[in-house]
């Protein structure tokens, strides 16, 4: 009777166990794909002081993690700290990253380091990276930023004609300013019209025509 009594025990003692195991939740630890997926959440609605912080705590979790040290270069960039962004976008470069989960990521790094010594007033890098991002893509089409739509290859092929401008590529300049007038996706907006460039770049009077339309595009590709 005292067996079976302790038998009964040991049972009822193993199936509250494991009722209390199943029913009890694991603690969940975000992987870095999860931080760096707030982090751009975040960034998406301009917090990215905020950002630049999960996309740390990403890299941390994973110092290989190519798009973290990604996330953090875009956060620098809209924090107008070029220097810094271009150091985080060459970090990137290093890392290994998976096509599949992340497909545009060189172009993306490219695009950033663009803008970054852009603003660093770097224009012969400028002109190479630029090229990098408008390498013609039939399959995919030009490239555009999925964590910002307002940020495409416009922008880039803007950064390149200023480039050009202020290196003294004056026909390159006004042939990349065309380019995006002539631009299926510029023209899609209908406050956009389509004009041909044909002022004569060797005189004073073309030149400050190509600086007018240059800071005019600037304004006009904030808006689209």
């Amino acid at each position: 009777m005292v067996k079976n009594i302790k038998h009964t025990i040991v049972v009822l003692g193993s199936l509250v166990f494991l009722i209390l195991s199943f029913n009890c939740r694991q603690p969940v630890i975000p992987t870095e794909e999860d931080l760096a997926g707030y982090g751009w959440t975040l960034y998406e609605t301009g917090e990215y002081q905020e950002a630049r912080e999960w996309f740390y705590d990403a890299v941390d979790k994973d110092s290989s993690y190519a798009d973290g040290f990604n996330g953090i270069g875009w956060c620098f960039g809209k924090l107008r700290q070029a220097d810094s962004a271009a150091v985080y976008f060459l970090i990137s470069q290093t890392k290994p990253f998976d096509p599949y989960d992340t497909p545009d990521l060189d172009l993306d790094l490219y695009a950033g380091l663009t803008f970054s010594y852009s603003g660093m007033h770097m224009d012969s890098l400028v002109r190479t990276y630029a090229t990098y991002v408008l390498v013609d893509r039939p399959e995919l089409g030009p490239w555009y930023f999925s964590h910002d739509n307002k940020i495409n290859h416009l922008d880039i092929r803007l950064e390149l004609a200023l480039a050009d401008f202020n290196m003294g590529y004056f026909v390159s300049c006004r042939d990349n300013l065309q380019s995006i007038y002539n631009d299926t996706y510029y023209q899609s907006f209908p406050s956009n019209n389509p004009k041909a460039l044909t002022m004569n770049v060797e005189t004073v009077s073309g030149r400050a025509e190509l600086a007018q339309i240059l800071q005019s595009l600037q304004q006009t590709l904030k808006n689209i």
